[in-house]
């Protein structure tokens, strides 16, 4: 009976000690943590004549006010090709980002990044202007425009667009969809497909980038784009959201 009750007592004891350790907690902590803050030097986009000098101006970099400049990292790409680059190369018009990385004493990673456009101030064709949508011969997915137009009853018959010169060869398009969202369909202004596109020595035009502000992305891309300067006539396929194919053809007004 004396052992019976000892290993009871044993066991009991165990328990208690058990249901002791279970009720001890460890409360975690609060921190603070300090991001890396950037401050470009120079622009946040540069614009440098073709065959001229280009120096990175850098940037500064601090965690909790210190100087962290020498743990940031630098990478460059091409905008139009997406391939990264070792140095901005200026014997040829392109558009370029330099992006600046670094991460805090918590692995906390913040970026910031500059546009670099290397332009010829000779170039001499223009496309700035508005250019008016022919709605029978640009093409939605497979149907013109009109089509669409008479088969949906959208509110718009007419749409137009237009291109304005940033420096030579450089354009900022305000609806590289042709009006087809915000004009046609009667979404309005934020639905226009806003970007930037370079003129080529050859007159095709190449996307450096796109943005649309009602759906917070861009084109896929766009490709078999031409400039005809003999009839004012602008023409290419462009993909979105992987679905839609929208193959505009603008007419210089």
């Amino acid at each position: 009976m004396k052992k019976i009750l000892f290993n009871i007592l044993i066991c009991t004891g165990l328990v208690t000690l058990a249901s002791c350790e279970k009720k001890v907690t460890t409360e975690d902590p609060s921190t603070i943590t300090y991001y890396v803050q950037f401050e470009l030097n120079g622009e946040e986009s540069m614009l440098v004549p073709v065959n001229s000098t280009f120096t990175d101006p850098g940037v500064s970099a601090t965690e909790n006010g210190v100087d962290v400049k020498d743990h940031v990292a630098v990478s460059m790409k091409n905008l139009v090709t997406g391939a990264e680059v070792k140095a901005i190369p200026t014997n040829t018009p392109g558009a370029y980002s330099i992006d600046y990385s670094a991460a805090n004493a918590d692995g906390f990673t913040v970026s910031a990044s500059r546009e670099v456009i290397v332009y010829d101030p000779d170039f001499a064709v223009s496309l700035a202007g508005t250019y008016d949508t022919d709605i029978n011969q640009s093409i939605y997915n497979d149907h013109p425009f009109s089509d669409w137009i008479v088969a949906k009853g959208y509110p718009g018959n007419s749409a137009s667009v237009t291109f304005t010169e940033i420096v030579p060869g450089f354009y900022r398009c305000n609806d590289l969809l042709a009006g087809w969202y915000g004009q046609i369909r009667g979404y309005g202004a934020k639905y226009y497909m806003g970007g930037i596109v370079i003129l080529n020595a050859d007159n095709s035009l190449s996307l450096v980038s796109s943005y649309i502000a009602g759906w917070g992305d861009s084109l896929d891309y766009i490709e078999n784009a031409v400039y005809d300067p003999a009839t004012g006539t602008i023409t290419y396929d462009s993909s979105y959201a992987g679905q839609i194919f929208i193959s505009p053809v603008l007419v210089k007004q």
